[in-house]
């Protein structure tokens, strides 16, 4: 792995203006955090803690209130062809077939469209959908669906992916198969990827470093590196880091 970051945050803030009360909503302050190349980053934290705000920043789709990002040491002032975003609902076109919407991933690029079908078949055997080419996303399950999200950012070959609670919409059966499924692919293409998830086993299972979250307002309360032999040890260590900012979504979410 390299050492030097392909994602460098520094002083990220943002704030929203909720026009209803007119106050001023924090949603993250002060975030710094630096990404390797090739480390699969899992953030996790309770909801609404602003772990999709950051990494909307990333992607170029918000821009932050005040700090900085560098990926591949240029500065991020909108979505580039180096960054993948993989969203929790899918997001496929319904019209369109599952080549149409891994091709999606190409029509925004022109200088890709030179062996575009090459590309495309490669993006689709290598999720695992071979044969399902001309499927459309309602004659797939969830997790198919997913897979087809995932050729359609892969297809164009950017360097970091941005996975925004990519399992968070299957069933948990078909949750565990994926899990090992997406960890077979970033192996085998070496991405660089930053995965949000609100699940502790996750977390563990999937990441090279776990960075942390607490929420009111949205920081960085700890990052942990994960080896094989800390793994049992940081569920408990995980849980209580997150335990009192858990119950408090919980309840909030409740009232």
């Amino acid at each position: 792995m390299a050492t030097d970051p392909i994602i460098q945050i520094r002083d990220l803030s943002v704030r929203y203006h909720v026009a209803r009360t007119g106050n001023r909503l924090i949603a993250v302050q002060d975030v710094d955090l630096d990404v390797m190349e090739g480390e699969f980053l899992t953030v996790l934290g309770p909801s609404g803690c602003g772990k999709t705000t950051v990494l909307n920043c990333v992607a170029g789709l918000l821009t932050p209130t005040t700090g900085t990002i560098l990926a591949g040491g240029r500065p991020v002032t909108a979505p580039g062809p180096d960054r993948a975003v993989v969203f929790q609902d899918y997001a496929l076109l319904p019209w369109r077939t599952v080549a149409d919407n891994v091709r999606f991933g190409l029509e925004m690029q022109p200088r890709l469209k030179e062996g575009a079908a090459d590309r495309i078949a490669e993006a689709i055997r290598l999720v695992g959908l071979s044969g399902f080419e001309n499927s459309y996303p309602r004659e797939l399950s969830g997790g198919m669906q997913q897979r087809a999200g995932l050729a359609r950012s892969l297809v164009a070959d950017p360097r970091i992916l941005l996975m925004d609670e990519p399992l968070g919409a299957v069933d948990a059966l078909t949750r565990e198969v994926m899990r090992a499924e997406l960890k077979r692919i970033i192996d085998a293409t070496g991405k660089t990827v930053v995965f949000i998830t609100h699940s502790i086993d996750e977390a563990v299972q999937l990441g090279d470093r776990i960075a942390v979250f607490s929420s009111h307002p949205g920081t960085i309360k700890e990052i942990v590196s994960v080896t094989p032999g800390n793994r049992d040890g940081l569920r408990d260590q995980l849980w209580k880091s997150l335990e009192s900012d858990a119950v408090a979504a919980a309840r909030g979410a409740a009232e």
